[in-house]
């Protein structure tokens, strides 16, 4: 009987070691088969993810070529638009003028682009009228001077109106005034005044001022700029 005992422990302590080897190894087999089975999922994602970066690439590659020459279109009419302005300057016969609107001739350069399309001056130069209705912007600087006479005290005030259809009356859209005080006959001084408007077609632009005989016409440094900041075709 003892030996028989003896005989099952014996077996007991030899098959203890064989189940915790079969227990290892088949933990190191579900270890191994996660493994692969991750790896296999991973690879098939990085694959999914590359094949969807290009294909994106690709179309934004064929965004960007068409690109390009919309916004080479763009680019033209946009500095043809900025490019057509009028650039006047004041006759020199401006004593001639019989009411406080001051006259105004264009350069004779070529330098300077066709406004046509835009713009219209008057006969006598004191009007300027607007061809296509939209938005303006409309630039102004008179320089006045001192005469021989001496004057101690004189008020400089210079308006831009405009006559528009359906107003009897003109409508004035920017006005400058300064009070000077001298002493000495011998003086210079510029006035600038600018501003954005909405024009309609047909409406006549004009430049008022209370000091004719003092302007400088002589230089360069009076001068009336309008140019579309946009406008109907």
């Amino acid at each position: 009987m003892e030996k028989a005992n003896e005989q099952a422990d014996m077996l007991f302590i030899e098959s203890e070691p064989e189940n915790r080897l079969r227990l290892q190894y088949r933990s190191l087999r579900r270890q191994v088969l996660f493994i692969q089975t991750f790896s296999v999922l991973f690879c098939v994602t990085c694959c999914t993810f590359t094949l969807m970066y290009h294909a994106n690439a690709s179309s934004c590659k064929d965004n960007i070529a068409e690109e390009p020459p919309r916004t080479e279109m763009q680019r033209i009419e946009s500095n043809r638009r900025d490019t057509t302005f009028i650039h006047l300057k004041v006759k020199h016969n401006i004593l001639a003028v019989k009411t406080r609107d001051v006259p105004w001739t264009k350069y004779s350069t070529q330098d300077l682009p066709d406004y046509s399309g835009y713009f219209a001056l008057s006969e006598d130069g004191t009007s300027l009228e607007v061809k296509r209705s939209g938005t303006y912007k409309v630039s102004l600087q008179i320089t006045y001077r001192g005469l021989d006479n001496y004057i101690k005290e004189t008020t400089l005030q210079q308006d831009i109106k405009t006559y528009s259809h359906g107003y009897e009356a003109p409508i004035f859209l920017l006005t400058s005034m300064e009070t000077l005080n001298f002493t000495s006959p011998y003086w210079k001084k510029s006035i600038f005044s600018e501003g954005i408007f909405s024009l309609e077609a047909g409406d006549k632009l004009s430049v008022e001022s209370n000091n004719l005989p003092l302007i400088d016409r002589f230089h360069q440094t009076t001068f009336f700029v309008v140019y579309p900041h946009f406008s109907s075709w």
